[in-house]
């Protein structure tokens, strides 16, 4: 495929070779549905039956060829397709294994292996498409928010803004300074699972700080009482600060001081919210991978399992 101005045009590859894939799946699942509804056994559609047993090589030679996608991926020499095409095929197929593999065992369930191994294929093709999803929405995000930036930059600059900040609040007051150093010390970037997919707790700043505090400064300068310094532990950092600001006595200078502290930690508090956030859509786009890859070997094994009771114990 291409442009009107000759240069190809990106195809997904859910659409590789015009759906060659989806239209092979589909073909595959009316053929598996109108053979079930014409075979009729005496004890009722069940995985003992021909149809079963021929739905369910057919649905095991699937997975097999399926599982393979993760070794083609790493054979970068191989003929055999292309990655665009066998991805194509893995989401089609895949999905086509839903209602093969139902057909097979006549929708009949319980508590054994081949029921366990059914759940797996589930949870296998499930996280699949958690996976497709992800990899749909979440990249788009992740660039608009770089900007042309990146996660290391940042994180650099959120360390200098650090030493900025600390740098000005020693001209200041010890208390001041104090509470600057203690601010820096408690910046969350990334951390356990929980917070790599969902941030920090701790609400470290975020898009329209910057706005908030010019308006809360305007207010604090504006207003005629100097009242009594609020505790440091009663409040945020930057809060603390404007309080400060609303305080000075030194005149202007101590002011574009404090200003100027306010607006360095006011920075710093976005880097580290666009860092949380770059490392949370990095995670959720990773997740489904930690998922889906355990689950297909549990599905291989159970796979092996299920069709070794069938043929050595029925």
């Amino acid at each position: 495929m291409s442009a009107s101005g000759g240069d190809p045009v990106h195809q997904s590859f859910l659409a590789h070779a015009q759906f060659r894939w989806a239209k092979l799946a589909l073909a595959l699942c009316l053929l598996s549905l109108v053979a079930y509804l014409w075979h009729q056994p005496v004890d009722g559609a069940n995985g003992g039956t021909w149809l079963g047993y021929t739905l369910g090589g057919i649905g095991a030679a699937l997975i097999l060829c399926l599982l393979w996608l993760g070794v083609r991926k790493r054979q970068y020499r191989s003929r055999l397709g292309t990655v665009k095409g066998w991805t194509s095929a893995h989401v089609y197929l895949g999905l086509s294994l839903l209602l093969i593999v139902s057909l097979h065992c006549g929708f009949q369930f319980g508590l054994n292996i081949h029921t366990l191994a059914y759940v797996l294929m589930v949870l296998v093709i499930g996280s699949g498409l958690w996976g497709l999803i992800a990899y749909d929405r979440l990249p788009g995000r992740i660039t608009r928010l770089h900007g042309g930036g990146n996660r290391e930059a940042w994180i650099e600059e959120v360390l200098d803004l650090n030493e900025q900040a600390i740098g000005l609040a020693n001209a200041l007051s010890p208390e001041v300074h104090s509470r600057i150093v203690a601010s820096a010390d408690k910046l969350q970037l990334g951390g356990g699972l929980r917070a790599q997919l969902f941030g920090p707790r701790r609400k470290q700043g975020g898009d329209g700080l910057r706005e908030s505090l010019e308006k809360r400064i305007a207010q604090l300068r504006s207003g005629p009482s100097r009242g009594a310094a609020t505790a440091p532990g009663e409040q945020n950092t930057v809060m603390f600060m404007a309080g400060q600001l609303r305080q000075t006595a030194g005149g202007e200078q101590e002011a574009a001081g404090i200003q100027k502290l306010l607006d360095l930690l006011a920075h710093r508090n976005e880097l580290v919210a666009r860092i949380n956030q770059d490392v949370a859509l990095h995670a959720r786009l990773q997740l489904w991978l930690l998922l889906h890859v355990p689950l297909s070997l549990a599905l291989l094994a159970a796979l092996v399992a299920h069709v070794f009771s069938v043929f050595f114990y029925w």
